[in-house]
């Protein structure tokens, strides 16, 4: 039985060494890492002990936690130095001694002392696999799209960062916070209002739209004076006095009628004109509810975590929906280019299953949070 049982331990953490290996990109000593993972065991027991912790059954650090902990350790420390270096750092006592240590108290500390926050969910609930499920089916699409074309590429970062929000904030909500959760959804509504706009225009507004981000990343700049001088001559060409207003939302002057628009239906802000010309301002009073809760104040304190929770699953939702539209709109465009046709053609119907089982799932949140 004990062989059994070391045979086991012993494949566990091969596969966890390969996992590892496989999301950083980095083939460490597995000999150190296994020689490590020893020690470190026997040491954690003894912080263990040593702080009079006694765990029920099940609640120690699992085998894959600790190697996770070992080899981020060892990769933060070692990452950026030359092989050789590494070697001999794999062979000083002092730096072994060291890792083993910090490894064993930083388990114990985080995993045991750890005051978690109870969630109103979690990662295996279905509301927020669902959402998980929807971004990385997206996600492998997207990456399959190949070619030299720069907007197509640009469309397809925007689009990826967008869906890796979206991922974000279900994390959050799985880890209980909610709160943050509203605050990161926030970004994502500019974001989602930004790639509307952009998906609706051609070439010579995206591109528009990269050379002016040139003005958001001026200090520090070789061409300052170039940049400053460029954007004296627009902002006057244009009639625009706020500085500031021009350098976050002046691109939206090559929207089709904006410039016509500007002072009467538009304005060089996010309400009246980013979210404007995206045809969103619907959602204009949940964002100005997520942006007072921005900075401290008494929302924070007031609102249980159970309404931002309901809040969030629902803007997150008519985001999304939003969002695969523009992949949609994407992928009938630039589908040709995929490695991965026979995906990109069924892409609508499978992304389409994924968006109900959202909403199946919201209408179960909205019965359950009823009155709350």
């Amino acid at each position: 039985m004990a062989n059994l049982i070391d045979e086991m331990e012993s494949r566990i953490f091969a596969a966890q060494l390969a996992r590892l290996s496989r999301l950083t990109g980095t083939s460490p000593d597995g000999d150190f890492i296994g020689e490590m993972y020893r020690l470190v065991k026997v040491r954690y027991i003894q912080e263990l002990q040593k702080r009079k912790i006694r765990l029920r059954e099940l609640d120690g650090a699992r085998l894959d936690e600790v190697v996770s902990y070992i080899f981020y350790y060892h990769y933060f420390h070692t990452a950026h130095l030359p092989a050789q270096l590494v070697k001999k750092l794999e062979g000083d006592p002092s730096y072994r001694d060291l890792l083993v240590r910090d490894v064993a108290v930083y388990i114990v500390i985080n995993e045991h002392l750890n005051v978690a926050k109870r969630s109103n969910t979690s990662e295996y609930s279905p509301e927020i696999a669902a959402f998980n499920m929807a971004c990385s089916f997206s996600l492998y699409v997207l990456g399959s799209i190949k070619g030299e074309d720069r907007r197509m590429h640009g469309m397809n970062n925007l689009l990826k960062k967008a869906l890796v929000t979206v991922k974000s904030v279900v994390g959050l909500l799985a880890a209980g916070n909610s709160c943050d959760a509203v605050i990161l959804w926030r970004h994502l509504h500019e974001l989602e209002c930004v790639l509307t706009v952009l998906g609706g225009g051609d070439d010579d507004l995206f591109f528009r739209y990269v050379r002016h981000m040139e003005y958001l990343n001026m200090e520090g700049n070789p061409h300052a004076d170039e940049l400053n001088a460029r954007l004296s001559e627009e902002c006057k060409a244009y009639g625009v006095k706020e500085r500031n207003a021009f350098v976050n939302y002046g691109w939206l002057l090559y929207v089709p009628g904006f410039r016509e628009g500007m002072g009467k239906e538009y304005r060089l802000n996010f309400k009246d004109g980013l979210q404007k010309a995206a045809g969103l301002t619907a959602r204009f009073v949940a964002y100005a509810s997520a942006s007072k809760i921005l900075h401290p104040s008494a929302w924070v304190v007031a609102i249980r975590d159970d309404k931002f929770y309901k809040f969030t699953l629902f803007e997150l939702q008519r985001s999304l929906a939003n969002l695969v539209g523009e992949i949609k709109k994407y992928l009938a465009q630039y589908g040709g280019c995929s490695a991965k046709p026979a995906e990109c053609a069924n892409y609508a119907k499978n992304i389409d299953g994924y968006l109900n089982m959202i909403e199946r799932n919201n209408r179960i949140v909205a019965v359950k949070y009823a009155g709350k």
